[in-house]
């Protein structure tokens, strides 16, 4: 079901949730030289949502790894995972953790990124109970200077859209 951001979403049922990294992506889109698309993606490490009985959400985390970024081309790939960009070696993960989800359908998030923790907001675009399984289709806008990913200032846009696909299972 698709969101029309009038109406409060469905909600998961209540209890412990657990995502599936194989099932779960991060992709995003950015700008080099400001104007060519830059499209890639972050593979999915764990993850863990809490509901409310009432249906709300409690807590969120969730982690992607930085040594997965990936857009394809090898070269550029490597220096992203460099120093000059996330770091990887020494920062493995990106983090996110949020808590509630507004009447507009929008979760601010802290996300953290070579240790640096920055609110992001994250718009539910859709959400989906099938069976034992939840799906969550989520957008957001992330200034990577804010989040100290600052290499190449001039040459690579400071905005990424990041679109999310999150599934998740019922813990035990």
């Amino acid at each position: 079901m698709s969101l029309d951001h009038t109406t409060r979403p469905p909600t998961a049922p209540a209890g412990s949730w657990r995502l599936e990294p194989a099932d779960s992506t991060v992709e995003f889109t950015g700008r080099h030289f400001f104007l060519l698309p830059v499209r890639g993606s972050f593979p999915v490490s764990s993850g863990h949502i809490d509901i409310a009985p009432d249906g709300s959400l409690v807590r969120l985390d969730a982690t992607v790894a930085a040594a997965g970024f990936g857009t394809g081309n090898p070269q550029r790939d490597t220096a992203v995972r460099g120093p000059r960009f996330l770091d990887a070696e020494r920062h493995p993960d990106l983090r996110l953790a949020g808590e509630g989800l507004a009447d507009d359908l929008s979760l601010t998030a802290r996300l953290e990124v070579k240790g640096r923790a920055t609110p992001v907001t994250f718009t539910v675009d859709e959400l989906t109970e099938q069976g034992e399984r939840v799906v969550v289709r989520a957008t957001a806008r992330v200034d990577r200077h804010a989040c100290g990913v600052g290499g190449m200032r001039g040459l690579v846009g400071a905005a990424l859209l990041v679109r999310v696909r999150a599934v998740f299972v019922r813990e035990g």
